[in-house]
């Protein structure tokens, strides 16, 4: 599959469109800052939460819907769906998404919850280790699913996108995890934080960023910075920068010493997911068994098993199995 050419225009190539889709974003992420601060204390308000509740609470199908429709946003759900992409689609888009991914929870969701500290509601015994506000299952299916509607310019895959947002935000609220205005906060971080994204990144990799770093210096910052990140006081870092520093790092090393074709008959690409999908179980469940004193930086190098798995490992065994072909390598 390949992309469309990387350009500025994110959302159609008609100008006009174009226009009209960015006015749009600014006005969302606008009228929700502007009503979350003028109606604060009502989106947080545990009456007003448990109505929504009250939707699983009375209906089993309703709890079970909503439970596959949140692992939508999860982080879990896009490290499968993103592996998949890169194994079998197209390797550019599913390796960035695996970088887009951490970095956009940890950003919109993780850092902010620990600045601003707000409890969770507690409308039916949820319990959950870390701060509310904002959603970070909403936040990053915005950055997520938004990510690659922007790359592949498909007119259903924006409806699929839109529409899934919105489900995973009403979902983490009828659940009872997140209160109405977290999932606000959640949308509207996640479409800043895909708009600095999509304005800053391009110009790197328009400029050829990579032949101005040694390849060993990349690969020393693909691991060095998100392990100095994950030290950072905040819930999650550890695994969410292991996830970037194993998906960089094994990147970078694919590229230079496999750079595999993700071509093949659908055989080798059912073949792939399913050898590929059932290490990435196992990765972390099994470092925990063999290492059950989990420190920080276990943790860390436990996510970053997992993503090296996905971006060198994997395609390592499928070229050696024949699953996958070998190309000549980028130097």
């Amino acid at each position: 599959m390949e992309l469309p050419p990387l350009t500025s225009n994110y959302f159609s190539t008609i100008s006009a469109k174009e226009k009209i889709c960015r006015w749009l974003c600014a006005f969302t992420v606008t009228a929700i800052i502007i009503f979350l601060y003028l109606f604060w204390e009502p989106m947080r308000n545990p009456g007003a939460t448990y109505a929504w509740v009250s939707i699983t609470l009375t209906s089993r199908f309703n709890t079970a819907f909503f439970r596959v429709v949140t692992t939508l946003g999860s982080e879990g759900f896009f490290l499968v769906m993103l592996s998949v992409i890169y194994w079998s689609l197209n390797k550019t888009l599913g390796f960035w998404g695996l970088v887009l991914m951490p970095v956009s929870i940890f950003v919109t969701s993780e850092i902010l919850k620990d600045i601003v500290k707000l409890p969770r509601p507690d409308v039916r015994g949820v319990t959950v280790p870390t701060y509310t506000f904002p959603s970070g299952h909403t936040s990053g299916a915005v950055s997520v699913w938004g990510y690659l509607a922007v790359m592949l310019k498909m007119r259903w895959l924006w409806i699929w996108a839109i529409i899934i947002v919105l489900l995973v935000a009403v979902s983490r609220i009828v659940l009872g995890y997140h209160y109405p205005g977290d999932v606000l906060g959640g949308i509207a971080a996640g479409i800043i934080f895909l708009a600095i994204v999509f304005m800053t990144v391009p110009a790197f990799v328009k400029n050829n960023w990579k032949r101005l770093v040694s390849f060993k210096l990349l690969v020393f910052l693909a691991i060095g910075i998100p392990l100095a990140l994950s030290l950072l006081p905040v819930t999650y870092a550890p695994n969410l920068m292991g996830y970037l520093a194993g998906a960089a790092s094994g990147c970078l090393l694919e590229r230079k010493m496999i750079n595999f074709s993700n071509q093949g008959k659908w055989s080798h690409h059912l073949a792939r997911a399913f050898l590929g999908l059932i290490a990435i179980a196992l990765i972390i469940p099994g470092i925990n068994a063999l290492f059950p004193y989990i420190h920080s930086l276990m943790t860390f190098a436990q996510h970053g098993a997992s993503t090296f798995w996905i971006t060198y490992l994997a395609p390592l065994l499928f070229v050696r199995t024949g699953l996958a072909q070998a190309r000549p390598s980028f130097h």
